[in-house]
């Protein structure tokens, strides 16, 4: 496979930095350029061992900001981008409701014009060198509910579809339910939930039909991103599956149960984890594979360990 420069932005966030490890470790023909603005909705990721620092290069960039987007270009020869970064924090947090369309919507396009500026030589023409470079964009799948997040999301993927049709450039798109795994920002459902059954005080609730989620593991993400970004069709939008769908009544049994006890009261009986098959896709690779308790179990052991260093170090 011929070597690659990528630049991932958001690659301090969550996904964004399991896919930083999910590729160092599998195409050592790669190099990766990470942007991130490190916003509080971000965390660190590490490089290991030093043909992976080698391959790696941090800038802290905000995708505003179109000058800095376009001097990269002119500090590496950047072949590909994988497009993570976006205003994901709550309307609370953000303050200013405005950023979520200047990062979102008008960040990505700075992106795509640095790309057409760099890889195209006309409209629907690529320059010889990078005819197989990609533009992988991230997004949601309509299960999410609507908030100015996600407004700002479906605003974007409409830009994409218009820049696609004028320019040509080649853009894939993974649309994904929500995800979860190590290494998430700890106000996150699952984290929450996991930081509150460890301290023994995850609380009893009645189940709602607005809880209900569709679940997906961060590495079997990485996966269906990887067999995209490689094979998906220009223009193409992929809908990625998911281990499991239940309501967060039923989460909370699921985690509870990691600990090999159950709180007294809390459920009168043993509720199975509903996992449905998802829909066949066009693309082998893209449907999750993980079982939900396996990933469930990876995500406890790793904030349960995360929990006891902690404390460690407090001592």
């Amino acid at each position: 496979m011929n070597a690659k420069t990528i630049l991932v932005t958001g690659g301090h966030g969550f996904i964004g930095s399991n896919l930083i490890h999910y590729y160092l470790n599998k195409y050592p023909e790669y190099q990766l350029v990470n942007i991130d603005y490190n916003t509080e909705a971000t965390s660190s990721e590490t490089t290991s061992g030093s043909d992976q620092a080698a391959r790696y290069s941090f800038h802290r960039v905000d995708i505003r900001n179109a000058y800095a987007i376009n001097h990269l270009f002119e500090l590496y020869d950047i072949t590909d981008i994988i497009h993570f970064a976006a205003e994901t924090r709550s309307e609370e947090r953000v303050g200013e409701i405005r950023l979520y369309e200047q990062t979102n919507v008008l960040g990505t396009m700075n992106l795509l014009q640095a790309a057409q500026n760099a890889w195209m030589e006309s409209a629907h023409q690529p320059k010889e060198k990078y005819a197989a470079s990609c533009f992988h964009h991230i997004s949601l799948t309509d299960s999410y509910k609507a908030t100015l997040y996600s407004n700002s999301k479906k605003r974007a993927d409409a830009m994409i579809c218009e820049f696609l049709k004028k320019t040509g450039l080649n853009v894939t798109t993974t649309a994904s339910p929500e995800v979860f795994g190590p290494m998430q920002k700890e106000e996150e459902l699952i984290p929450v939930y996991i930081e509150q059954a460890l301290k023994g005080k995850l609380g009893i609730f009645e189940e709602s039909a607005e809880n209900i989620r569709n679940w997906l593991f961060v590495s079997d993400l990485c996966e269906a991103i990887d067999t995209v970004f490689h094979l998906g069709d220009a223009g193409g939008r992929y809908e990625i599956g998911y281990n499991a769908r239940m309501g967060d009544r039923e989460l909370a049994w699921c985690i509870t149960s990691l600990m090999g006890t159950h709180f007294p009261g809390n459920y009168s009986h043993q509720k199975q984890t509903n996992i449905e098959k998802p829909p066949q896709k066009k693309l082998p690779g893209i449907t999750p594979i993980t079982p939900f308790e396996k990933g469930l179990r990876i995500t406890f052991n790793w904030y349960s360990n995360k929990n006891k260093t902690e404390d460690f170090l407090k001592k």
